[in-house]
């Protein structure tokens, strides 16, 4: 830990994680390094991948979402980091903090939402601890399999790959904007955003798709924002990457031109997205792309692998550094 580090807010989220690492006991038997977002062990010739993610009221929820909203997206955090890593879910088991005064049809809905999650991703709410909290939390413990050849890492990318996306981003940029900014106009474009924004999907059967190439070089899914998730690559596989296709879809960008906005900032920065971030061989790009076709999914090329640590987008002629921020908890 630095020691000009007094508190968490001077470490932020991924020092904290780090400094913890160096308290823990590694197990010698895992099958990821500690700086993925899942963990991974042996079990009888395969890899059995968990991952526990926490949504807390008061940093995860905006303004007016609803219970059913609130539950879907505790339950795709869970399932997007099995996604990313290929693996097949099992089931979620879920620890729910509920203040005493929540209403008895609130609390109904998240059960219920929890479910339909699950059930939507083809898994099950296997159950778990519910405990009286000063606010919500919802802490969810998503459980799958990958045979131990196929799990995908972030640590594999190599100069000359490709990087591609299983979908677009600025839909939550551009309603982060509109919650927390102000920036609410025209209604019935943010009422089309909010719709796309607040019902992600964990990509759970392109990343299996993905996986069952033994292709794909790396993988990470965008949750922290696409920038975060480029530069987590980056770091893990020790490369750097040129973006020049950078995919924002129509209603975003006719959100950020009438509220006088960046576009490019609402797709990088934005954050919760959960789309995967893939790198793989440019000759495998036909292979790669017909898989994810066939499990009804999309590839989006957006760049390339490059050998120099620079990360940047090139434009409209125009070139900009990609800067490494995105969400992080703790953050200053």
């Amino acid at each position: 830990m630095s020691k000009k580090a007094n508190t968490l807010r001077d470490l932020g989220e991924r020092g904290i994680i780090r400094w913890f690492q160096d308290l823990i006991t590694p197990f010698e038997g895992a099958l990821l390094s500690g700086m993925e977002d899942a963990v991974a062990v042996p079990l009888n010739g395969e890899a059995l991948v968990v991952n526990c993610d926490m949504l807390v009221e008061s940093t995860d929820v905006l303004p007016g979402m609803s219970a059913n909203e609130i539950a879907w997206k505790a339950g795709v955090m869970g399932l997007s980091d099995l996604a990313a890593k290929g693996a097949k879910p099992l089931g979620v088991i879920v620890s729910l903090g509920l203040p005493v005064d929540s209403q008895v049809n609130f609390a109904a809905a998240l059960v219920g939402g929890l479910n339909c999650v699950c059930r939507e991703h083809e898994t099950y709410y296997l159950g778990g601890d519910t405990n009286q909290s000063l606010e919500l939390i919802i802490d969810c413990a998503a459980v799958g399999t990958v045979p131990q050849t196929q799990i995908l890492r972030r640590n594999g990318a190599k100069p000359g790959d490709l990087i591609a996306t299983t979908g677009e981003f600025g839909y939550t940029g551009a309603l982060f904007e509109a919650i927390l900014q102000g920036h609410s106009k025209p209604t019935k474009l943010v009422n089309r955003i909010r719709k796309h924004a607040l019902s992600p999907r964990a990509r759970i059967k392109e990343g299996q798709a993905l996986a069952s190439t033994g292709i794909v070089s790396a993988s990470i899914d965008s949750s922290d924002g696409l920038a975060w998730s480029l530069h987590e690559l980056s770091a893990a596989s020790r490369v750097g990457f040129r973006i020049d296709n950078l995919p924002i879809p129509d209603i975003c960008k006719q959100f950020a031109a009438t509220n006088d906005l960046d576009p490019v900032d609402l797709a990088l920065y934005g954050g919760e997205e959960f789309e995967l971030v893939v790198t793989f061989p440019a000759k495998k790009w036909t292979i790669v792309s017909e898989m994810v076709q066939q499990v009804g999914g999309s590839l989006i090329r957006i760049g390339e692998v490059v050998e120099e640590p620079e990360k940047v987008l090139h434009m409209n002629g125009e070139e900009r550094e990609i800067e490494p921020k995105g969400y992080e908890h703790f953050s200053k």
